[in-house]
């Protein structure tokens, strides 16, 4: 997967004690993200490949690669799956 993912930047967000909060309006929905998933959110600003991102991970939390890819990879389908995340 070497696509570049960034984040929707139609949907408003929020970050409250370092954990980011997305809305989106058209389906009246909001999606809490703990602490690692709100660093990777903030990485998604810009355009970033799988590898960016883990390397990102690796290098703000104690977590070895393959994992770090792992979580990486689920975390952009289901961010994908709820159209917060768009192919760049």
């Amino acid at each position: 997967m070497s696509d570049r993912f960034r984040r929707d930047t139609t949907l408003p967000f929020q970050e409250i004690q370092g954990q980011a909060v997305i809305v989106v309006p058209a389906r009246r929905e909001l999606h809490e993200l703990d602490e690692a998933a709100s660093f990777l959110w903030r990485q998604l600003a810009a355009a970033r490949s799988v590898p960016d991102l883990v390397a990102a991970l690796c290098g703000e939390f104690e977590v070895e690669a393959d994992a770090a890819e792992s979580d990486v990879r689920d975390f952009l389908k289901e961010l994908e799956g709820k159209g917060l995340v768009v192919r760049a």
